[in-house]
């Protein structure tokens, strides 16, 4: 059982999965889906507050209606028959952004090892808050290298033992030297980028071995076919297609998203 799809185990709770459950939920009761009577009486409405309460304790307690909330929002829609309401990648809870109005991100989510995640590529860094420079979030050019590099990055980062967050004031240009100083090995900006790369092929390798495939390198359809209908991204989908082919060439891996042999030979994983 992941923690992705478990909102409530020896980890605590996981709010962030609990509130995209809870939606999906809530959409389905208002589609008429899930009745009243299944909810235990409780009125599943959005903007209804004392149901949003009460379904917080109950999934706490593993009681009543909670105890399908805490199968996560993947589970709960496939148990209910509606799988595409889940707006989840490889099981795991979108933690926020639409990918329709920051396409980069919608590449990040469908790409991350571990499902939509934005602790594995914040490219909200480039394309919202223009850092390290301003890129454009309704565009998909650029976007599979600025994906690739935020990748190898966080994954370099990650592995330095250091928080992510001090990223928003250095960059690795300045963690380098601090490794260097703290630890052997010769340490520079291009090492550790190798070093993410290699860590993110790896992974790559562990989900391949594990029975993921290229075909999990997606987002839910509704993101891909249905329009944004308010904001800036009003009118747009997110274009994966468009950005997954070029973001496999880029990484060295096969048009059905596996790792070529070179790639591999390069890094050093054969």
């Amino acid at each position: 059982m992941t923690y992705a799809n478990f909102i409530c185990n020896e980890d605590g709770f996981d709010p962030i999965s609990f509130g995209s459950t809870l939606a999906a939920a809530m959409e389905m009761y208002e589609q008429g889906l899930i009745s009243k009577e299944q909810t235990g009486g409780i009125e599943l409405k959005f903007g209804n507050v004392e149901a949003l309460v009460k379904m917080v304790e109950l999934t706490a307690k593993g009681e009543g209606f909670g105890k399908d909330l805490g199968l996560g929002s993947k589970r709960l829609c496939e148990k209910y028959g509606n799988p595409d309401l889940s707006m989840t990648v490889k099981g795991q809870e979108f933690p926020a952004y639409d990918p329709r109005g920051i396409q980069g991100m919608g590449l990040t989510y469908a790409t991350s090892n571990r499902g939509a995640c934005h602790l594995r590529s914040y490219t909200v860094s480039s394309e919202v808050l223009g850092v390290p420079e301003k890129t454009d979030p309704l565009t998909t050019e650029g976007k599979p290298e600025l994906v690739k590099a935020f990748q190898d990055a966080t994954a370099a980062v990650d592995s330095s033992g250091l928080c992510v967050f001090t990223t928003f004031a250095w960059t690795l240009d300045d963690i380098a030297p601090q490794l260097d100083a703290a630890c052997q090995g010769d340490w520079t900006t291009e090492k550790l980028l190798e070093v993410g790369e290699r860590i993110w092929n790896l992974e790559r390798k562990f989900n391949l071995d594990a029975g993921l495939t290229g075909k999990d390198d997606t987002l839910p359809k509704r993101l891909l076919k249905e329009a944004a209908k308010t904001g800036p991204a009003k009118g747009k989908v997110n274009e994966l297609g468009k950005m997954l082919p070029e973001y496999y060439q880029l990484r060295g891996w096969t048009a059905e998203g596996v790792p070529e042999r070179d790639t591999l030979q390069r890094l050093g994983l054969v």
